[in-house]
């Protein structure tokens, strides 16, 4: 078994000293493109997998060379020679320390004797740590992590609108669904998507129309959040408004008249 670090060159050096015939007629046939992990913790620690190949040619061939697409994924394969029918392992791992979330990562087969790259796709999601999600997720609420609790919307002009987001993530093993209590009109809140699978993240999207709030001067807002009723952290909301200055004299020079 060799480590992808190796050259090729021994590997190609083997296989023309044992096999005559030119390579051009040994194919190896990838039978697993695909390869997921699943869903798992950080803290399992590294996780292993396997593609087969199989020498779909006349003649005996060898893999050269196997080419992880990241420090994060390693690669092993058998450098023996591979006969007319036989099939062969490339395994692969994944670290996932300080790599929650989402991955899609490559490892590539080079057969001797030829240029063309085999391309075995690794995906999965890493449910992370709480204390590797806590550098962008600061803020625990039971089985989510926000990003922040505190939105800052600045000035507002009465009658203008402003956007803003908090990004969420389910530290948890369940789908959670992330939940809010708003009862101000002023205040449109939304989350996508709107149920989070392991290690998934979500957008809380707040939207703050000053045509509905009355108030103006600092305005403050408390929006608790927390996923299917378990604990409960309050996002503030603040603001600015500003009285609009050309509506405020047009109804003064109507006053007037």
């Amino acid at each position: 078994m060799k480590f992808s670090r190796f050259s090729g060159i021994v590997a190609a050096a083997t296989l023309f000293s044992m096999v005559s015939i030119p390579a051009i007629h040994a194919t190896l046939k990838l039978l697993d493109p695909e390869y997921s992990f699943g869903t798992f913790r950080e803290a399992d620690g590294t996780k292993r997998g396997h593609a087969r190949l199989v020498n779909v040619g006349d003649y005996p061939t060898t893999i050269a060379d196997v080419r992880p697409s990241c420090g994060c994924t390693g690669a092993y394969y058998d450098d023996g020679v591979i006969a007319p029918g036989d099939t062969t392992i490339v395994s692969f791992d994944y670290n996932p320390t300080g790599r929650p979330g989402n991955f899609n990562k490559t490892v590539k087969v080079k057969e001797a004797g030829s240029n063309e790259l085999q391309t075995i796709r690794l995906s999965g999601t890493v449910v992370g740590t709480p204390q590797t999600l806590s550098r962008n997720y600061p803020f625990e609420a039971g089985k989510i992590r926000l990003s922040t609790l505190n939105i800052d919307l600045n000035n507002v002009k009465s009658g203008a609108g402003r956007h803003a987001f908090v990004r969420i993530v389910n530290q948890s093993m369940d789908t959670v669904m992330p939940q809010w209590d708003n009862n101000d009109k002023a205040l449109s809140i939304n989350v996508t998507p709107t149920k989070l699978a392991p290690g998934q993240i979500a957008t809380l999207g707040v939207y703050f129309n000053s045509k509905f709030e009355s108030r103006t001067g600092e305005v403050d807002y408390i929006i608790p959040v927390h996923a299917d009723n378990d604990t409960t952290v309050n996002v503030v909301i603040h603001t600015v408004v500003h009285p609009d200055s050309v509506a405020m004299q047009d109804k003064s020079n109507k006053l007037s008249k």
